[in-house]
């Protein structure tokens, strides 16, 4: 995932709207970004994967303590997503949350059954796009990116809540 980055402020979408709560964790975040966002939010009891191929161990997501949500930028993982979706949502109390593009949704055989049985409670699409390039570069990513929250107390008879955060890339306050 070298070739990407957490955009800055990413993660305040997901903390303003109170969504995670309790212990936390984080199956992609070996450089720490997320992390950071998170304890900034108040999020601080958060477990890291140690590197970058954690996410694919059986034994790792074994001995793990329980948790209550999954949080993950998925954008960039490929193929190895579902390592991502299908444990941390088995495994997490309250659920899980990703952003990646918006295509997500799209129906491809290999998301069709994960995206059919998990409730996704929220959608918050992104404007502006963000950046995640490590290159630093100017360019945005040209699909539109959101939060995907699939959360287990949420009916799927209650639809899906979408929302679109707006001037997401600012600071939460200044004190």
């Amino acid at each position: 995932m070298s070739f990407y980055t957490v955009p800055n402020y990413i993660f305040n979408p997901i903390a303003d709207r109170n969504i995670c709560e309790g212990r936390v964790v984080l199956p992609l975040d070996t450089t720490g970004e997320l992390k950071e966002q998170l304890n900034k939010c108040g999020l601080t009891n958060i477990i890291s994967a140690s590197d970058e191929t954690s996410y694919m161990d059986r034994d790792w997501w074994s001995k793990l303590p329980e948790f209550d949500w999954a949080v993950a930028v998925t954008q960039g993982v490929g193929k190895t997503v579902d390592w991502v979706l299908e444990p941390s949502y088995e495994l997490a109390k309250e659920g899980l949350v990703i952003l990646d593009r918006l295509t997500f949704l799209e129906p491809t055989r290999d998301r069709s059954d994960f995206l059919t049985s998990k409730p996704l409670s929220n959608l918050i699409i992104l404007n502006p796009r963000p950046k995640f390039r490590a290159d630093q570069t100017k360019s945005k990513d040209s699909v539109t990116s959101a939060w995907f929250v699939f959360s287990k107390t949420h009916d799927c008879k209650d639809g899906t809540n979408i929302e679109y955060e707006v001037s997401w890339q600012r600071p939460r306050s200044f004190t």
